[in-house]
């Protein structure tokens, strides 16, 4: 509900307040169509335990930030409605377009940043892409309250993720999220997933942070 509401909210806001892009301040839309030729992709991100694939958009740097942010931190949910057929495509490639398709879902924020921002940004991206793709999306997952993963090291991130499945779940499951550093929360999610009886899940991300230089 507080979905709906928010997304009619906004539409009704646009015309009055057009987008002002959140890297180059452009007026029209944001991301920009200048800013967005400037996204590097993703880069492969090989295997992830509990995920039977996984994959990213674009890679999370200097260009992308701005946006991740805007959506992640001030709720600019049109940020996600830009990326929105990007994602359905990369979706596509990872499944087919086949019909029905396996049903769309986020790995949860914790309880507490819902509180505070009033929203879940992986399930904005989620919503949105099932919007523009025409495909199902349900919340399968509660996250227990734990530690953020922002600033942690890559041990502890692996450590204190909790999900609990809020119901059975059968067939494939697509689990998005905003950013994935290294893996800990989607393979939480996706580890949840198959113990409530999911037969595959492939997480999709929005952003992919670089791999560090080798050498």
């Amino acid at each position: 509900m507080l979905f709906r509401f928010r997304a009619f909210a906004e539409s009704l806001l646009v015309p009055w307040f057009p987008a002002v892009c959140a890297r180059c301040s452009a007026e029209g839309c944001s991301p920009c169509v200048s800013c967005s030729e400037a996204f590097s992709p993703a880069h492969e991100l090989g295997d992830i335990s509990d995920l039977d694939a996984v994959v990213g958009l674009v890679a999370y740097d200097e260009v992308s930030r701005p946006f991740i942010a805007d959506l992640k931190y001030r709720g600019k949910w049109a940020t996600a409605r830009a990326f929105a057929p990007a994602l359905a495509i990369l979706l596509d490639d990872c499944i087919g377009g086949e019909r029905p398709g396996p049903v769309l879902t986020w790995a949860p924020t914790t309880p507490e940043r819902v509180r505070h921002r009033g929203f879940d940004q992986a399930e904005v991206i989620a919503r949105e892409v099932g919007r523009y793709a025409g495909r199902p999306v349900r919340q399968l997952l509660d996250r227990q309250p734990g530690l953020q993963q922002t600033g942690r090291s890559r041990r502890e991130r692996s450590q204190g993720i909790i999900f609990r499945p809020r119901t059975e779940v059968s067939g494939a499951v697509i689990v998005f999220d905003d950013v994935v550093t290294t893996g800990a929360t989607l393979s939480a999610a996706g580890r949840a997933l198959q113990d409530a009886g999911a037969s595959a899940v492939v997480g999709v991300a929005l952003a992919a942070t670089p791999e560090p230089p080798k050498g």
